[in-house]
């Protein structure tokens, strides 16, 4: 009990993960003029993130997901499996559909733009408080759209040739289409073909699409 009589609030701790200084201490001041919830730190990068994880435990990380170039997807599920116990509301760049259907799968409790109003972002930090999900309005039907679209890319997988799954998984290892070529022994334009077929059965556009889809469906680890 307090000097008061009155019994202390239980307050809700918050842990920002942003590589962005300006954007992390603006958010921490609004945040803690709020009733109920408190930030008990900042985290710049994924290792510091880990660390402060350990020490702070904190009830909640607000987690860009492009924080300081990781895959946060990947960093997300990786610190859910260690701190189950924490939940994560995420920060989403409002046309990056694949990764928001990649966050609500790989657990994410909340998912908000990071071009969205505080006032929606303290929603989002109460409703996953009480431990219900969040999803951004504007957002519904981007995912919906996304999930589809990442199923029929899961169906596609299997019509990959093993040729394919191995080029695959040189793409996303980050091997240009020449070095591919010296590896396997087969010509430059025969990797180009295989690449393009890849690319129209699982619908991707570019390098990054297919290193982000071999790393979230277990054909490369990181």
């Amino acid at each position: 009990m307090s000097k008061s009589g009155k019994k202390r609030e239980s307050l809700t701790r918050i842990l920002i993960a942003d590589d962005y200084p300006f954007f992390r201490h603006g958010l921490r001041a609004f945040i803690e003029e709020q009733p109920g919830l408190t930030v008990v730190g900042e985290a710049a990068n994924a290792d510091e993130l880990a660390r402060l994880c350990e020490e702070l435990r904190p009830d909640i990380v607000l987690l860009d997901v492009n924080l300081a170039g990781s895959d946060g997807v990947v960093l997300m599920r990786a610190l859910r499996e260690r701190f189950p116990t924490i939940r994560h509301v995420v920060f989403v760049t409002p046309d990056d559909e694949e990764t928001l259907a990649a966050c609500v799968e790989g657990g994410a409790d909340g998912c908000i733009m990071k071009t969205a109003d505080p006032p929606l972002i303290l929603s989002a930090l109460r409703t996953v408080s009480g431990g219900e999900p969040w999803l951004q309005r504007e957002m519904t039907g981007k995912l919906f759209h996304e999930l589809r679209r990442a199923r029929q890319a899961q169906r596609a997988q299997a019509d990959l040739t093993d040729r394919e799954t191995e080029i695959l998984k040189l793409l996303a290892e980050g091997l240009r289409n020449c070095q591919i070529a010296q590896r396997l022994f087969i010509s430059e334009r025969t990797v180009k073909v295989h690449v393009a077929n890849i690319f129209g059965k699982l619908g991707l556009h570019d390098r990054v699409q297919a290193t982000r889809y071999a790393i979230r469906n277990g054909l490369v680890r990181i």
